[in-house]
């Protein structure tokens, strides 16, 4: 009998919990015509005007889209998540279906409207109509938004590709100063829960503050960046010290080949490639610095533009008879080296070639008095 009797008790408050807490649509309409009777959304949220309202803000970073050096375009994905109280849409639970939360539109009620203040195109605000904010029954506000920003950041190449990029998301909270909007944040730090790693960049550290030294209050989120190198070392820098090396070789080439300036020239046109392919990742501004890769990149084209002028040089000497002046015999010195190379002929030698151009002299002075004496011949006859 015990038994029976706890088994109804229990039931019976099950019953009557699932029915206190049980609500249907016609109960959220009819709070949400209660709440928004007379409700004016220009109107600042809360009772004591004396004081700002708090306002907290958390920013969750979720990926970043792009970082175009040449531009200084900067876009990320972000969630924004913002809460703050407003008395006027507070009620009690009691009346409504022990109803604990329900959804609007966020045009329909008073928002901390912010505005990005670094926009890369056109300036634009938080949210949309399709943004659905949390009402509580205690009157707080929770507002999460998803969105993409294009900001403007000014890439410093100096130490590209090791180059350490700082960006910032700035956003205004124009018409609200702080006597206005107390805005706080749970942490100093952009949320990186949801981050997905960026194959390109590595975040080093973040930073989230707002400012009001004079005026609006400004919202700013900070992202101090590092570039992943290993790419740009085994693309750009290896190969093209390679090519710089190589380049240095072509006087090792036997100038009797022909191929010693086809060669320098591949090689230059190879590093003027290379200077083409850095220039459109960097951008065209000399401020704040140049980019130490492309003075070295420079200094490559230099060097082979004049070892390609030594080359033709060279060349022209090579097939000349006259002797070679002095201050080119370092370029020429594989030429030089296999004349001096050569050993010095012995007496015997020379004595033997002496009697050998005597000999040749006689036969080719017999054989025009020969072919005189048969013309004279002729003439008598």
């Amino acid at each position: 009998m015990g038994t029976v009797y706890f088994s109804f008790k229990t039931a019976l408050c099950l019953y009557v919990v699932y029915f206190v807490c049980a609500y249907n649509i016609t109960d959220e309409d009819q709070l949400h015509k209660d709440l928004f009777t007379n409700y004016n959304n220009e109107l600042r949220a809360g009772n004591d005007r004396d004081f700002p309202l708090n306002v907290s803000m958390t920013f969750y970073l979720m990926a970043i889209k792009e970082f175009v050096e040449a531009t200084s375009k900067f876009s990320v994905n972000g969630v924004f998540s913002i809460t703050w109280r407003d008395e006027r849409l507070s009620w009690n639970p009691a009346m409504y279906q022990n109803i604990q939360k329900t959804m609007v539109s966020q045009n329909k009620i008073w928002l901390p409207t912010m505005i990005i203040s670094n926009p890369f195109k056109e300036a634009h605000g938080l949210g949309s109509d399709l943004v659905k904010i949390y009402l509580f029954s205690d009157g707080s506000c929770v507002w999460i938004i998803m969105q993409s920003f294009e900001v403007i950041c000014d890439a410093n190449v100096k130490y590209y590709p090791f180059d350490k990029q700082f960006c910032s998301l700035r956003f205004g909270t124009y018409g609200f100063d702080r006597n206005w909007l107390n805005i706080t944040f749970p942490t100093s730090k952009i949320g990186m829960i949801h981050y997905e790693e960026n194959g390109l960049w590595e975040i080093e550290n973040t930073a989230a503050y707002c400012t009001a030294d004079h005026g609006p209050v400004e919202v700013v989120f900070e992202l101090y960046m590092k570039r992943r190198s290993t790419y740009y070392v085994a693309s750009l820098l290896v190969p093209m010290t390679f090519v710089a090396v190589l380049q240095s070789f072509v006087f090792l080439l036997p100038n009797e080949s022909g191929e010693r300036i086809g060669f320098s020239v591949t090689m230059l046109l190879a590093s003027v490639v290379f200077l083409t392919l850095i220039q459109e990742k960097l951008p065209e501004s000399s401020e704040p610095s140049v980019s130490i890769l492309g003075y070295l990149l420079l200094g490559y084209i230099t060097l082979g533009g004049i070892q390609t002028l030594a080359v033709i040089l060279s060349s022209n000497f090579f097939i000349q008879t006259k002797p070679v002046p002095k201050w080119l015999k370092i370029i020429s010195c594989q030429e030089l080296t296999k004349v001096e190379d050569k050993p010095p002929r012995k007496k015997s030698e020379e004595n033997s070639v002496k009697e050998l151009d005597d000999d040749s002299l006689k036969e080719k002075y017999e054989a025009k008095v020969e072919i005189k004496s048969s013309q004279g011949l002729l003439t008598k006859k």
